[in-house]
């Protein structure tokens, strides 16, 4: 037996060793074997599953369905069009880096503990299943007719937008966390069952029922969250409203031993109809208010689920932060760990300390008591020379204060008197740039989406610099800047893996 078991892991660890991976080369259909670096249609089906990189679009005639570990990601700018479902099964993986699409006709995940992650926009004409112990993560886009959270899955939100035409449906799963997060569902929120849900800032539009039966917690911590019609509350699910946040419905059904409470700094609970039976019941953070099946006419259309002294904390500040980046971009970061009232935040310069121009204006999260990350940029700045930054917070009410000001420095604009060409472009492990003077011993680096600045190693080839990518960079889109004194110039150089 014991040799068995070693003979065994070594053929998997053998099959896994000769994975493959395939890349696009070019725009095209799957089956189009032309299409792949490889000269070979990826292998999806069967062991070890090969890992493939799509950095073109291309389009799948029928369903495609991963196994047996068969990973995928869609790059950034580049995009998958399956007329099918895409099913995802076994331990792989998919991605869709930002600014990557896909769109299929339907999305089955049932896979053994792999994992989809959305940065960029998945579009489903149907439905998507997560089920198995499939986990699903999306900080970008999806839009789907339905989705259905069941079995063992899990699924969590952590900004960007859900937009779903007809029901969420959450009858299982192991965990569903969802923050700062904009989510509409045109027709019904129905959570039958599963883990506790957890909301953090962002908002939840419901057209027409918000269900809650079972037991278990729904939590809502400054989220805004809108019921066009009913909702109905029972059993033993306890729904909470904290962080400043809000619950608005035009009507509220409760039954069994079902409860809608204040948590933390409370919030606003909105209804028009209220009907309440068996031990169901609402109550405020510090028990100031209690109104169940003896007095649910006396409860106010506007109640503040907070406490009876109904204390307005402010806007706190964390940190706010404003530089400029290699390329001259300005980048300004902040962030909240509580927000009252909190309507937008205005970035405001002064060239001189003493008279300010409004730059943008960022929307705040209304009501949070949980920490929250601003960021905004600003990359066409005609500024030299130091300047001031500053935020300005203003309330729904209209007052406003001031954060601290902070100084940064720009380089001079004038225009670079030299072009450049670089290649290849997308690169792997190097790139060569053509254009530069001999000796002129000019400072170049790559910079993230984040504004981070990475060092990069260049020699000087005679007819070009060659300048090698670090190995550890992951693929993406970055910034390739070339400074020769004053005078900068910057390419847009996609990285590939």
């Amino acid at each position: 037996m014991r040799s068995l078991t070693i003979l065994t892991i070594f053929f998997f660890f053998f099959t896994a060793a000769n994975a493959t991976t395939h890349t696009t080369v070019r725009s095209g259909e799957w089956d189009d074997a032309s299409i792949w670096s490889t000269g070979q249609v990826p292998n999806i089906s069967s062991w070890p599953g090969d890992m493939v990189i799509v950095n073109h679009k291309v389009e799948a005639d029928g369903n495609l369905s991963f196994k047996q570990g068969a990973s995928m990601t869609v790059n950034s700018n580049a995009s998958l069009e399956i007329d099918g479902y895409f099913k995802l099964e076994g331990s792989g993986t998919f991605v869709i880096a930002v600014n990557g699409v896909v769109e299929c006709e339907e999305v089955k995940h049932t896979a053994w503990d792999g994992a989809i992650s959305v940065h960029g926009s998945l579009v489903v004409e149907e439905k998507v299943s997560i089920s198995g112990v499939a986990k699903f993560y999306t900080d970008g886009n999806l839009y789907a007719e339905k989705v259905e959270v069941k079995g063992s899955g899990s699924f969590e939100s952590k900004g960007g937008m859900i937009n779903i035409e007809t029901e969420w449906k959450i009858s299982g799963g192991t965990a569903v966390k969802i923050s700062n997060t904009e989510i509409i569902v045109e027709e019904k929120f129905n959570r039958t069952g599963g883990p506790n849900i957890e909301f953090k800032g962002g908002s939840l539009s419901v057209g027409e029922e918000f269900i809650g039966k079972g037991g278990g917690t729904i939590c809502f911590d400054g989220t805004v969250v809108t019921v066009g019609e009913e909702t109905e509350l029972k059993g033993s699910v306890i729904v909470s409203v904290g962080g400043r946040g809000s619950f608005t419905s035009e009507k509220i059904k409760m039954s069994g031993t079902a409860c809608l409470i204040g948590k933390g700094l409370g919030g606003w609970l909105n209804c028009v109809r209220f009907e309440c039976s068996g031990s169901a019941y609402v109550q405020c953070v510090d028990e100031s208010c209690f109104y169940g099946s003896d007095n649910e006419n006396a409860i106010p259309q506007r109640l503040d689920l907070g406490s009876g002294s109904n204390t307005v904390l402010p806007v706190e500040l964390i940190y706010f932060e404003a530089q400029v980046a290699a390329d001259g971009m300005l980048v300004v970061n902040w962030a909240t760990a509580v927000e009252v009232n909190n309507d937008f935040f205005t970035i405001e310069m002064s060239l001189d300390g003493r008279d300010w121009t409004a730059m943008d204006e960022v929307i705040g999260a209304g009501n949070s008591d949980v920490e929250l990350s601003y960021k905004w940029t600003e990359e066409n700045m005609e500024v030299e020379g130091t300047a001031y930054i500053r935020l300005k917070q203003t309330d729904f009410d209209g007052t406003f204060t001031y954060s601290d000001i902070e100084s940064v420095e720009f380089a001079s604009t004038e225009k670079a008197a030299f072009e450049v060409n670089v290649y290849p472009n997308p690169a792997t492990e190097y790139v060569v740039i053509d254009g530069l003077e001999a000796d002129s011993n000019p400072q170049i680096m790559l910079v993230n989406m984040q504004g981070q600045n990475i060092n990069v190693s260049a020699t000087d080839e005679g007819q070009g610099t060659r300048v090698d990518i670090p190995t550890y960079l992951p693929a993406g889109t970055y910034g390739l800047v070339i400074q020769n004194g004053a005078q900068v110039q910057t390419q847009q150089l996609i990285i590939q893996k």
